[in-house]
């Protein structure tokens, strides 16, 4: 990519703020994670805005320069957003978005707003190939720390290179982040092997009360605020269920409708090998991938099963 804006920031020593999108997952905490380390490299003052809790299994990604968007003070050179495609969706507030000189998306998601000052957007695997190809550019060797964000954003992001957005350019990357020597076992079992237990049984009530529709190939299922409440879990730890429901011999679709309040249901869709669910993202304000996607509706959990149900049977 021509004037590489990485390579302008690591020059001008400009005071940078990382952001993530909301709820995060593999994909941007790990492209957060590989971005500060980079910048620390390079002596670039920065923090990493997290408003949201990190997800235990991902806790091996924490950094000591991570703050609050209340503890934001001051002005910022650089606003670096990550795995984010509309402005909605970043993790901080517009208030501390204009106190970045200059907005940065760095994104690879089908549905991106270009809402930046700066642009960089790409149809790869996740953000973490999509750093990968700009270090390269600027002739910056990734170390073992490095690589532990890099690949924790890819193999998240691909499902373990089981997805349709694993590709031959996706392996050699995935090749040659292995060359650093990290311990690749060790973070894979950070990542996969180590579930809270309360994690687990949520996982197993929501998948009690699956239902399908649209001719036995959607499958829905729902997490409550009192599920939640009876397990004392974080919504969070409903990372994974939406995935367990599309992996159902038959099924093309699995939505997963997470309560947030009486009137705020947050939509997770993943497909498995026709059905464009970032188009019924859209539809509803959200965005997101061809197999994975979601949005926000206002309503209530009733009025979300009945829109969604409606709108995907007239689909398949």
């Amino acid at each position: 990519m021509k004037n590489n804006i990485l390579k302008e920031i690591l020059s001008s020593q400009g005071k940078c703020l990382i952001i993530p999108h909301q709820s995060p997952d593999g994909d941007c905490l790990g492209s957060s994670f590989t971005l500060s380390h980079c910048l620390d490299r390079h002596g670039i003052e920065h923090h990493i805005i997290m408003d949201d809790l990190i997800p235990s299994n991902y806790l091996f990604l924490k950094k000591d320069n991570m703050i609050k968007s209340d503890q934001v003070s001051g002005t910022y050179d650089y606003g670096i957003i990550l795995d984010t495609s509309s402005k909605d969706r970043a993790g901080t507030t517009d208030e501390v978005l204009s106190r970045c000189s200059h907005l940065l998306v760095i994104d690879h998601h089908k549905t991106n707003a270009y809402f930046g000052d700066t642009n960089i957007v790409k149809m790869v695997s996740s953000v973490g190939e999509l750093l990968f190809g700009l270090y390269e550019e600027i002739d910056y060797k990734i170390d073992t720390n490095d690589a532990i964000g890099l690949y924790t954003s890819i193999v998240t992001d691909t499902g373990e290179f089981r997805y349709s957005n694993t590709t031959s350019e996706t392996l050699k990357v995935a090749a040659r982040i292995f060359e650093t020597g990290f311990d690749f076992e060790k973070i894979s079992q950070e990542i996969f092997s180590n579930q809270e237990l309360k994690k687990v049984i949520l996982k197993s009530n929501a998948l009690s009360g699956i239902e399908l529709h649209g001719q036995n190939k959607m499958a829905l299922l729902k997490v409550t605020q009192t599920m939640l409440g009876e397990l004392e879990c974080e919504m969070y730890h409903s990372d994974g269920i939406v995935e367990a429901g599309r992996d159902i011999s038959g099924i093309e679709v699995s939505v997963l409708l997470k309560e947030i309040s009486d009137k705020e249901i947050k939509v997770s869709m993943r497909s498995k090998s026709y059905l464009d669910v970032s188009e019924i993202s859209l539809l509803f304000g959200g965005g997101g991938h061809i197999r994975a996607a979601g949005c926000t509706l206002n309503m209530n959990l009733q009025e979300a099963e009945q829109t969604i149900i409606k709108e995907i049977e007239s689909r398949l």
